[in-house]
């Protein structure tokens, strides 16, 4: 029984064994897709990197707690142990998010800062073009 794809020498490949004249000798995976930007140091706000990995950390606590806890109390019969790991959990993702949306007002307060002369210019210009055409 012939399978196809065995080597024959009578027998031809096909059209999907022929080669392409603009496919290269050898391939590169490296070609494939996008190139990947390195970034330089200076990329990184050093106090958003530090504040990402705590809360990275404070989430995974949290997220363990509100689920060990819960688990502890119905399936061990441990409700005391479980309600503490429990509230463990609410605290620490309260604590996460309390940060998390602290840090995201300064970082607005910062951006804003920056463009206050710049918005405030572009409305003052809107209205005085919007009177003319009225």
């Amino acid at each position: 029984m012939d399978i196809p794809g065995e080597d024959d020498p009578n027998e031809s490949g096909g059209v999907l064994s022929e080669k392409s004249e603009y496919e290269p000798e050898e391939f590169d995976p490296e070609s494939l897709g996008p190139d990947v930007p390195s970034p330089s140091d200076g990329a990184y706000d050093g106090d958003a990197t530090g504040l990402f990995v705590k809360l990275v950390i404070v989430f995974n606590v949290a997220l363990l707690a509100l689920s060990l806890g819960p688990m502890l109390a119905y399936f061990e019969g441990q409700v005391d142990l479980g309600v503490r790991i429990f509230l463990v959990g609410v605290i620490a993702f309260g604590y996460g998010t309390f940060r998390y949306v602290q840090f995201e007002r300064e970082r607005k307060s910062d951006d804003g800062e920056g463009e206050t002369a710049e918005t405030t210019d572009a409305p003052a210009d809107g209205a005085e073009s919007s009177d003319h055409n009225g």
